[in-house]
């Protein structure tokens, strides 16, 4: 690991633990990038791709904002949080 790069912890619920089969995993992941970046590192990282369009990612319990640059830090806590209830991201609403 150079000095760009830190050990964050990635956190799984649901059924992101279920593909992964643990609670939590360490990564290590550059200091700063784009939220597309790391959501595409932990996707890739873990085989997440069968629920890449199903998933939230929250950094030391605050969401993601997508299109942001992050800095992260040594130890950082990084969430995956896919639906806990079928339809959260695909709901539609009728008028």
């Amino acid at each position: 690991m150079d000095k760009t790069e830190i050990q964050a912890t990635i956190l799984f619920f649901a059924k992101a633990r279920e593909l992964v089969g643990c609670k939590e995993c360490k990564l290590s992941i550059q200091k700063k990038l784009s939220s597309a970046d790391l959501f595409d590192k932990i996707v890739h990282a873990f085989e997440l791709e069968s629920i890449r369009n199903q998933i939230i990612l929250a950094v030391n319990d605050e969401f993601v904002v997508p299109n942001s640059i992050l800095i992260l830090s040594e130890n950082d806590k990084i969430a995956v949080i896919p639906p806990l209830s079928g339809g959260l991201f695909n709901k539609q609403i009728k008028l």
